[in-house]
């Protein structure tokens, strides 16, 4: 399918975005100078696009800029349109990237900013170029100066796909999010942290780390094409790899080859990532660290610190550590090689389990977790984000971050949201379509016993 093959695309782009989250605001402004210039005047529909994707990208909701999701926001597509026969949005997408090359190419002075629509994204890439010293006038010398400026440096060759990688995302977050958190925040941190319900107000906390800690989607793949199921022990042993090693071609190839390191971060944690980052208060911001799991040791969490991870127990085996606190549970049925939900104390209307009807990439019902546990035998709190596919966990990231829907979820279930922390599970059943949610409902909520 086209959506898998450019899932590398969109990784880079989305990559990009958050690099340049210091400047969200000034690239807000561009576009809107952007769609109001000669090359964009003549069509309405293009400028809606470009502005509609820009502001999604920079708020970091990429799951909204997927064809089937623009088509049916932009162009009043009903949800089932057939995307195949309906080529509105590739269409368009098209005209905006002849469009941003006409403007780029007509303007008579220097822009310091550049949008651009990448081949096979709906997710546009954002730069700072350096301004030539002739358009730079003497008073406007020292700002610039001041500024940091990212280039971007010539293809000479075709760009070559490649993950998001630990190293890129750690100076992401140490030179983009952590600053833009503490410019923009700093003047009203004491009293932007009330704001801050739970379970954000129990995460980040002056004085205390935050470890947010990414799934790995390499030993998903591996558990995937091995026909195995990963314990929990096994990974803190760093035994990723069944032994002995099922005699398949493909498994051989990818244990020789040495690329399933886990150094691969999804694009749907990049995503969370980002929108979580817009709720630190800069104190916390400070304290806080990413991690990928396979990074992560047993005697990293036994610590005082706080935990947010990411990821269902196939692709990120330490919420193994922390399940046996849960009512709702992922577990694995061997026999059709799927990952489904245990409901061990099943409430009115309640099933005892949920079985997701659709995998990654495909249509039908998923299901995702948000739960807010303590940390055995320690005293720091760990929210758990997991769904059954990417698409489940992109929905449970979109609650989890949304201050207001999520405050009346606890209040509508008996937790103040500005109290004390209060430990709890939501189970949410995500409605699915070709690689993108189209809704999610919450069909369960359990108050957690508190540790004692």
């Amino acid at each position: 399918m086209p959506g898998r093959a450019n899932q590398a695309v969109q990784n880079d782009a989305i990559s990009k975005v958050v690099e340049l989250a210091p400047h969200t605001s000034e690239f807000k402004s561009h576009v809107c100078q952007v769609i109001a210039s000669p090359a964009f005047k003549g069509s309405r529909r293009s400028q809606q696009f470009l502005q509609f994707v820009v502001e999604n990208a920079l708020d970091g909701h990429f799951g909204e800029l997927k064809e089937r999701n623009l088509g049916i926001k932009l162009f009043d597509r009903p949800p089932s349109y057939n995307t195949a026969d309906d080529a509105i949005v590739r269409v368009t997408a098209c005209d905006v990237r002849k469009r941003l090359l006409q403007y780029y190419a007509e303007i008579d002075k220097a822009s310091e900013f550049r949008i651009e629509l990448p081949l096979g994204s709906y997710i546009p890439e954002f730069q700072r170029v350096p301004v030539p010293l002739a358009s730079v006038s003497p008073e406007s010398a020292e700002s610039v100066a001041l500024h940091p400026i990212v280039e971007k440096p010539p293809e000479t060759a075709p760009r070559k796909f490649a993950p998001i990688h630990l190293w890129y995302l750690a100076t992401i977050v140490t030179v983009g999010a952590v600053v833009w958190l503490w410019t923009t925040h700093r003047v009203t941190a004491a009293s932007s942290f009330p704001d801050r319900p739970l379970p954000w107000s129990a995460l980040f906390q002056p004085n205390r780390h935050t470890h947010v800690i990414f799934c790995d989607p390499e030993i998903a793949t591996i558990q995937k094409v091995a026909g195995s199921n990963l314990s929990v022990s096994d990974y803190a042993n760093q035994n990723y790899w069944p032994n002995p090693l099922p005699p398949k071609p493909e498994l051989q190839w990818m244990r020789q080859s040495g690329a399933f390191r886990g150094a691969t971060v999804a694009a749907v944690d990049a995503a969370i990532l980002l929108r979580i980052s817009s709720l630190a208060i800069p104190a916390a911001a400070r304290e806080s660290e990413i991690h990928t799991a396979r990074s992560m040791h047993l005697a990293d969490f036994k610590t005082e610190d706080n935990f947010v991870v990411l990821g269902s127990p196939r692709s990120n085996p330490w919420v193994g550590l922390f399940q046996n606190q849960l009512d709702l549970s992922f577990e694995f049925d061997e026999a059709k090689q799927q990952e489904f939900i245990r409901n061990k104390r099943p409430g009115k209307d309640e099933s005892p389990t949920y079985v997701p009807t659709a995998g990654g990439w495909d249509t039908g019902r998923a299901y995702s977790i948000i739960a807010l546990v303590a940390n055995p035998n320690q005293t720091g709190q760990v929210l758990l984000i997991a769904g059954s596919s990417a698409e489940a966990t992109e929905a449970a990231g979109k609650l989890a971050t949304n201050v207001a829907l999520l405050s009346q979820t606890l209040k509508n279930h008996g937790i103040n949201p500005s109290g004390p922390p209060r430990h709890f599970e939501i189970l949410l059943q995500v409605s699915t379509l070709a690689g993108s949610f189209n809704a999610y409902d919450v069909i369960a909520f359990h108050v957690l016993p508190d540790k004692g």
